[in-house]
């Protein structure tokens, strides 16, 4: 793992796993080389009971000084991290300070924020970055901003600074891009759409992964014609 040495750039380090002590172990690691922070997936596959997550993210947390960010993704982990959990570690562990919320459900987000307007919560899913942002989230962590950083950034920090009105404008614009993108499993569609715009050189999976539909490689290519891409 490379850190850069600018103090003005921070790495959130993926440190997740489905036993405790692999994760644990990754998390010190990217403290080691310099991490910024951790993003932490749920146990996946086991299906844990909350009390069970709790102690996994309890005991990551006290593993390591750096900031824990949960990341809560039930689509793909079968594993859903309750509000009340969330709670319970935000209070029980200084440096847990939020969440990056994937379940796709406003509801959550509110739930959460209503509950514990202190805790940062990052938006999962592109399709309602703009909701969650206006409902008190703290930033996003974006597929799409693989492509369009630059309209990414822009709707955040409009949103952000109280421009709602601009900021769902670019939400507006991006709608067909953020379905596109998930025509098929995350990341084959946005790898796709990179090799299609000169972004990475060639298109290569690994199993059991493999390169999207014909079918969908062209309606990725046609979404792309809508789009500016900066920096080629």
């Amino acid at each position: 793992m490379f850190v850069s040495p600018s103090t003005s750039v921070k790495v959130l380090a993926g440190a997740g796993s489905n036993a405790t002590h692999e994760a644990v172990g990754l998390a010190k690691f990217a403290q080691t080389h310099g991490a910024g922070g951790i993003l932490s997936v749920t146990p996946y596959y086991n299906k844990p009971m909350q009390e069970g997550l709790y102690e996994h993210y309890k005991a990551l947390a006290n593993a390591v000084d750096i900031p824990v960010l949960l990341y809560n993704v039930p689509g793909r982990t079968a594993c859903d991290l309750m509000p009340e959990t969330i709670y319970r570690l935000f209070n029980d562990c200084p440096n847990i300070f939020g969440v990056k919320e994937a379940t796709g459900s406003i509801e959550r987000c509110v739930d959460l924020l209503a509950h514990e307007p202190s805790l940062s919560v990052i938006s999962g899913d592109d399709a309602i970055n703009y909701p969650i942002l206006s409902n008190g989230g703290s930033g996003v962590i974006s597929v799409t901003s693989n492509i369009l950083p630059d309209m990414i950034a822009k709707l955040t920090h409009l949103a952000m600074s109280g421009d709602f009105s601009e900021a769902k404008k670019i939400n507006d614009k991006l709608y067909t891009i953020n379905k596109v993108l998930f025509c098929e499993s995350n990341p084959i569609p946005v790898k796709a759409a990179m090799f299609l715009t000169g972004l990475i050189d060639t298109l290569e999976y690994r199993l059991p992964l493999m390169a999207p539909s014909s079918e969908n490689m062209k309606k990725i290519e046609e979404v792309l014609k809508q789009y500016e891409i900066k920096g080629l």
